[in-house]
């Protein structure tokens, strides 16, 4: 019966590996003019106040960033989990996803702590083998919205998931609500 539950074992682990060395898709996206192997980031210089009217270019991150500014516009007072609640009811999202409240500390895609924030949600994908991970933040009033976006710009990890690595960043604001995304490149 051990030998039985050691075989077993084994070839889980081995189905494991084969999952984590697949090769990744070549993307599809014309190159940027930083490097086509580094994560584009997509952001606002300042915080928006009206939904943009760029196109949003086809990616999966720009698409939700373009629904969190329409959601922002039809219900400012929304809670971050009422706002990712809407973001994962979007079509372009393809998996089974989950929204979780989440408080200052550790937060899966960073590589340091975030705080600074008064509340938040995560909207992710229930299976951890996809490169995504959404955040919605809101801070106190008064807060700098600048300062808190640059860190988690400087503190983002596109490679936190074991097999997988996001290619896509996107950051933006309106008023004191922070939108955070890494994503596949693109919106399949």
């Amino acid at each position: 019966m051990k030998k039985i539950i050691a075989l077993m074992m084994a070839a889980a682990m081995l189905l494991t590996l084969a999952a984590c060395s697949e090769s990744k898709p070549e993307p599809t996206e014309e190159p940027t003019t930083a490097s086509t192997t580094a994560p584009t980031e997509t952001t606002t210089e300042e915080p928006s106040t009206e939904p943009s009217t760029e196109p949003s270019g086809g990616t999966l991150g720009a698409t939700l960033r373009d629904a969190f500014l329409s959601e922002m516009e039809t219900n400012p007072d929304a809670t971050p989990i009422d706002i990712a609640n809407a973001l994962i009811a979007n079509p372009a999202i393809e998996f089974a996803p989950i929204v979780e409240p989440m408080l200052p500390g550790y937060l899966p895609g960073f590589s340091a702590d975030i705080d600074g924030f008064a509340e938040a949600a995560m909207f992710a994908p229930m299976i951890g083998s996809i490169a995504f991970v959404g955040y919605i933040f809101r801070l106190d009033d008064g807060a700098d919205v600048d300062a808190f976006m640059q860190t988690l710009r400087d503190n983002a990890d596109p490679s936190w998931n074991i097999c997988v690595t996001a290619e896509e960043t996107v950051i933006d604001a309106v008023g004191n609500t922070v939108f955070f995304v890494m994503t596949p490149g693109s919106a399949a």
